[in-house]
């Protein structure tokens, strides 16, 4: 009996050892998630807000925590996670007062997806690459300013939905030249014609008409050529593309023996 009673006491005795650090609380916790925050320890408190949201997925920071480790991803630019991070919370909170926050911040990360680590260093030009999470940006903006018009987050969405605009445009002027440089003047036309159709306030329109004007010309369609001539001159009197006599002038616009030659060989020569 008096065995049994000395390894029941033993048992408890390392069951309860005093050196062993109490459980942390909720409000212990986020709080310490946001001084990682504070001290741009951004790593950690990514860890500490998954860790918080595991322990107390109902407690009274859960809604709090998500929008945190919303802004922590996007600091690591981490812009995947930061995207499915938003996507999870509007899910969530559907009616939640931040919501606006959450799709911007999604509309900022798929913004942001596309830039390396070279494109912080220089001005690289993004025309020519795949533009979908730049798409995705755009909707995202525009979704905010119509639901949200006055938040105060919408009128750097706005300025940002000029730039992507921009972008697109400039992406199908590059698919323009390219095509025009090889000869294929059909295709150059429909991807100018996109642009003057789609993007009417970019500074791209211009070029757009002096690349119609030019195909046309190419393809012996003087009529199309003089209404695109007319439609540039009317609207851009002082254009780059304009000269003097009001004739179209592309400075990168292959001749004609130059154009059949890109198509023979691949633009190799």
């Amino acid at each position: 009996m008096l065995s049994t009673l000395l390894i029941a006491a033993l048992l408890s005795a390392c069951a309860s050892k005093p050196d062993e650090a109490p459980e942390r609380t909720e409000a212990e916790q986020y709080r310490e998630a946001r001084e990682s925050m504070e001290s741009n320890n951004y790593v950690t408190a990514v860890d500490r807000l998954k860790e918080l949201e595991a322990r107390f997925p109902y407690g009274r920071y859960a809604e709090q925590a998500q929008l945190e480790l919303i802004y922590s991803q996007f600091r690591l630019q981490d812009y995947p996670q930061t995207v499915v991070a938003a996507q999870r919370f509007m899910r969530s909170y559907p009616a939640h007062p931040r919501l606006d926050y959450a799709l911007y911040m999604r509309g900022l990360a798929n913004f942001y997806m596309e830039r390396g680590f070279f494109d912080s260093m220089m001005n690289t030009d993004k025309s020519a690459r795949d533009l979908s999470s730049a798409r995705d940006a755009f909707e995202d903006f525009e979704r905010l300013v119509t639901r949200f018009p006055d938040s105060e987050y919408s009128e750097d969405a706005r300025a940002r939905m000029v730039f992507i605009r921009n972008e697109f445009a400039r992406h199908e002027l590059h698919a323009a030249r390219y095509y025009a440089r090889r000869g294929a003047y059909i295709a150059a036309i429909g991807r100018a014609q996109y642009v003057v159709q789609h993007y009417q306030q970019t500074p791209l329109v211009p070029e757009a008409l002096a690349i119609m004007v030019k195909g046309y010309e190419r393809l012996d369609r003087p009529a199309l050529a003089d209404k695109s001539r007319r439609i540039l001159a009317t609207n851009w009197p002082d254009s780059e593309f304009l000269e003097d006599d009001d004739q179209v002038d592309l400075a990168w616009w292959p001749n004609e023996n130059k154009g059949l030659l890109s198509l023979l060989t691949f633009d190799l020569l």
